[in-house]
């Protein structure tokens, strides 16, 4: 029997709200809210995701998504670098 293992990457369309987003240097940043992309054109924006319940939600564009995984979005910007990314209120 087939068995998907932990670090293996998924595709983006099977990415589920509420998955971890993760810094290059190990941090969680918070948890997705929305995927953007175009589903009909297979075309993957990025992420938006919020630091906390009250945080302001962030938009990772997909060129700083380094892998989408089972447990989580791994970015390829530090912790600092997430920080300055685009509030995203759409």
């Amino acid at each position: 029997m087939w068995r998907m293992t932990d670090n293996q990457t998924i595709s983006w369309m099977a990415l589920d709200e509420g998955t971890d987003v993760v810094s290059a240097d190990g941090e969680s940043l918070g948890k997705v809210t929305k995927v953007v992309a175009d589903v009909q054109k297979d075309i993957f924006s990025g992420v938006v995701f919020r630091p906390g319940v009250l945080g302001t939600q962030r938009f990772a564009p997909a060129d700083v998504v380094a892998e989408i995984t089972p447990e989580g979005v791994h970015l390829s910007i530090s912790s600092e670098e997430a920080e300055k990314l685009e509030e995203y209120s759409g």
